[in-house]
């Protein structure tokens, strides 16, 4: 049964953009450009984001959005979007990195008092270190049917999954053995998941999802240098899935005052008293589209088009771009679903696909400037390795021919000394006097500075060289 309206912001409404009728690529829109098109369009539950984020420094109001997406998708746990591509409908499953640098609180975004408004709806928040426990996060243990012991059952809930920062996500991922990538890429796609392991059937671990039958949200924070175990692998899929945001707001108020106008709004947006928001934020109910939807046909034929034209070869697919479409269709619906308003029907018409179509286009430039961040340190990495490597071989030279300068300095006493007890000698009797195998390469130069020195003085006696002392 549907549910109905509470709050004004409820209610539907209808988007208003620049750019929609314009011909215009969402690639060649400025920064600010996309930003209204996506979040300055007149649906109140976007204004709400922005008041929101603004008036209690929750970060960028995108970030704070992302969370409304992955609600509402929550909120719609059975919904899928069929596509006339394959044969398996896209789920609302859905995968978000935030990005900002170090200290500016990826969580707090993610703290954002943002609920489903379904009142019996929710979801539950895990961290898996594994493949395996992704997949044991969709069971529950129950007492057995027959109160004799337990039993291990699938539970219907959305699993929502968040790591704060990528460092931590990075030691559950990377290595060949983790399978925690493979399990993410799959549960985005909806597939059948997971594998029967008769160790985890017997421990009553659950071990495999089918295909649609689940909900799954996903959420990383990383500082943009610092993405790189999601950027190194270009081709493996998990780059292409992720819907990348930034957590960093240029227009964020300067002070309290400013904090405080956008409480006021959010308040005047929500219909409750002022005092509700001086200290924190009221609870933000989020739909999702469980009460029906359409989808209009040239959406279709677009994305059937673009489909045709890679299978026939005639169009080159970017390895980034690979999952926009899937993407795009599963961000529209929720938008569609946000402007239809709650407990009614949505359609995803060329409004809900083209501000798909921005968001996602914010969202590859932000990856790009991730990736441009993560070449930059590695580039300075690399030629900080080459600077110390430089550094440690010159200091190594400075140190053998330090050495060297020693046992040269020495050879040349031994020299001196002995041609001040014998007078003259030759060169070959010289030289096997004073060296030996460890030594005798530096002969000539210890001998060049004993004559160097005015203690030494050489001259030929027909073919042979002679060494004379000069301080006998």
């Amino acid at each position: 049964m549907p549910i109905a309206a509470s709050h004004n912001y409820m209610l539907p409404s209808t988007p208003t953009f620049t750019y929609i009728d314009d011909g215009e690529d969402a690639s060649l829109l400025a920064d600010d450009e996309l930003y209204t098109e996506v979040m300055g369009c007149g649906v109140p539950l976007l204004n709400i984001a922005i008041a929101m984020a603004r008036g209690y420094m929750k970060g960028n109001p995108l970030a704070v959005m992302s969370k409304m997406i992955g609600t509402a998708a929550c909120d719609a746990p059975g919904v899928s979007i069929p596509t006339g591509i394959g044969s398996r409908p896209a789920p609302l499953n859905l995968m978000f990195c935030l990005v900002g640098p170090s200290g500016v609180g990826k969580g707090t975004s993610l703290d954002a008092p943002i609920v489903v408004a379904h009142p019996m709806g929710g979801y539950r928040i895990t961290t898996p270190a594994s493949g395996e426990a992704l997949i044991s996060a969709f069971f529950e243990t129950v007492p057995s049917a027959d109160g004799k012991g337990t039993e291990t059952v699938r539970h219907r809930d959305p699993v929502w999954v968040s790591w704060g920062e990528i460092d931590a996500f990075a030691a559950k991922s990377g290595g060949n053995a983790s399978t925690l990538d493979a399990h993410m890429r799959s549960l985005f796609t909806g597939e059948r998941v997971g594998d029967e392991s008769i160790t985890r059937m017997k421990s009553g671990i659950g071990c495999i999802l089918e295909a649609g039958s689940y909900r799954f949200v996903m959420y990383v924070g990383a500082q943009p240098d610092h993405a790189g175990v999601l950027l190194d692998d270009e081709t493996g899929g998990t780059l292409q899935r992720l819907l990348w945001l930034p957590i960093l707001d240029e227009d964020a108020p300067e002070d309290l005052d400013g904090a405080v106008e956008y409480r006021k709004e959010l308040a005047n947006l929500l219909g409750v008293p002022e005092t509700r928001t001086e200290t924190s934020s009221p609870n933000v109910a989020v739909w999702g589209p469980s009460d029906g939807f359409t989808v209009d046909t040239d959406i279709l034929r677009v994305m059937m088009k673009r489909r045709s034209s890679i299978l026939r070869g005639e169009t080159e697919v970017n390895p980034l771009d690979t999952h926009i479409d899937n993407l795009r269709i599963r961000l529209a619906l929720i938008f569609a679903s946000w402007i239809a308003g709650v407990g009614n029907p949505a359609h995803v018409g060329k409004e809900a696909w083209w501000w798909a179509c921005c968001l996602v286009e914010i969202s590859r430039r932000t990856r790009g400037y991730c990736m441009e961040a993560a070449a930059n340190k590695k580039k300075r990495t690399v030629t900080d390795a080459g600077k110390t490597d430089a550094e440690r071989f010159m200091a190594r030279e400075a140190e053998i021919a330090k050495a060297e300068r020693i046992r040269t300095d020495k050879l040349r006493d031994k020299i001196v000394d002995r041609l001040r007890d014998s007078g003259t000698l030759k060169h070959r009797d010289l030289q096997n006097a004073v060296t030996n195998s460890s030594n005798r390469k530096l002969f000539t130069a210890a001998v060049q500075l004993a004559i160097d020195g005015g203690d030494v003085e050489t001259y030929m006696d027909g073919r042979a060289q002679i060494y004379r002392s000069l301080t006998r």
